[in-house]
């Protein structure tokens, strides 16, 4: 798989975004990321690791990423100890006893309501989280020291402590449910709560990365061939840029951005929270973005630049409030990849309207469909 890079172009929206991220100017004023909506209950720097290193394995999919910190405080409130890995192992649990206890904590009510619709984001892929519940708390107590701050331990970057829980590395006897997008996550978060050092990380390669990337043109695919439909897919997909998405191209993305990152003395604190509220927050209320069906592709981007009366009527334009809107050459749309597992790429039109007048934070959106706001408790979806 060939991958280039415009880093020219990357150190143009790197440096727009690193700025506008640490003074929360502009769409990032007020934002409470999901991981800093609820104060963690633990005392030492220990448990919270423990909650935080428990909390990531579910951080797949396609979910509200509110929704798993929200229930997973309230499982520690509940059952502290299951976040101990020296506790489960020496109990001898198996993955069926950790879902058994999930499974009566998302049944009680949370602040008045029944919390089972928020556990339900996850359900289908429980027997994989209890799995990697288990086996991880294993591997902490038998390399570790059954403390999960000792994975980075006087390692000097990322790709280091990668190195000691990759299960590919050893054989199977690594950490499971955590390649090196959701470790990435894992590392970010205790580096921002202060507890491990600042070393060079790359952004966690998700969704969000990837659309703004391969949308500004920092990334391009000079291989890809348009794409062949078969009779499970759309008809709108014939013919389209589209990306299979494997760990390899995941990887290469990673290391690149680690490596980057640290040589323009940009921070990965910055820099990836930015792109993943760009993205959830404004890339996905843009027409061009927006799905029917199974996925199918609303409409075509010739036939907007063709006529623009297709454009919806009070058409709120999201991209006229984005710090990096004249970068964005492309729309990326999520349906494809949450369904069927393919990145694709449209042309972006741009909107040949002037932009709605600016309404809050998020200019033109309303507080019900943004990120949190100061004391707003209203969710989005991710």
């Amino acid at each position: 798989m060939k991958v280039e890079f415009n880093e020219k172009r990357a150190i143009a929206v790197f440096k727009i975004l690193d700025e506008q991220w640490r003074q929360k100017f502009g769409v990032f004023e007020g934002v409470v990321l999901p991981q800093n909506r609820w104060p963690l209950p633990m005392k030492t720097d220990q448990e919270k690791a423990n909650f935080l290193f428990y909390s990531a394995i579910f951080m797949r999919g396609a979910i509200i990423s509110e929704d798993p910190f929200r229930w997973l405080v309230s499982f520690w409130d509940a059952l502290p100890n299951l976040y101990n890995p020296e506790f489960v192992i020496s109990l001898k649990l198996e993955p069926d006893d950790i879902k058994t206890a999930l499974t009566k904590i998302s049944a009680k009510p949370w602040n008045g309501n029944n919390s089972e619709q928020s556990l339900s984001f996850n359900l289908y892929k429980i027997d994989q989280f209890t799995n990697s519940w288990i086996n991880n708390s294993r591997l902490v107590v038998e390399k570790f020291n059954g403390n999960v701050l000792n994975i980075f331990k006087g390692v000097k970057d990322f790709e280091e402590a990668f190195s000691r829980i990759d299960y590919k590395r050893y054989k199977g006897n690594g950490l499971t449910g955590m390649r090196r997008k959701i470790f990435s996550l894992l590392t970010i978060w205790l580096q921002e709560k202060g507890l491990i050092p600042h070393f060079p990380t790359p952004i966690p390669v998700d969704f969000h990365a990837q659309r703004i990337l391969w949308a500004t043109e920092i990334i391009s695919l000079p291989e890809l061939e348009p794409f062949k439909i078969n009779d499970r897919h759309p008809q709108s997909y014939e013919g389209k840029l589209v990306l299979r998405v494997g760990e390899e191209f995941i990887n290469i993305i990673t290391k690149w951005s680690q490596d980057f990152l640290y040589k323009i003395k940009i921070s990965h604190l910055s820099i990836n929270p930015a792109l993943w509220v760009l993205s959830r927050e404004l890339c996905v209320k843009n027409y061009q973005t927006t799905s029917k069906g199974r996925g199918t592709i609303l409409i075509e981007p010739s036939e907007l630049r063709q006529d623009s009366k297709l454009w919806p009527k009070r058409y709120q334009n999201p991209c006229s409030v984005c710090p990096i809107e004249t970068f964005c050459t492309g729309a990326i749309p999520a349906a494809p990849y949450y369904i069927w597992g393919i990145l694709m790429r449209l042309e972006r039109i741009s909107y040949p309207y002037p932009p709605p007048p600016i309404q809050g934070v998020l200019a033109g959106i309303s507080e019900e469909q943004s990120i949190f706001h100061g004391k707003s408790s209203k969710r989005t979806k991710k």
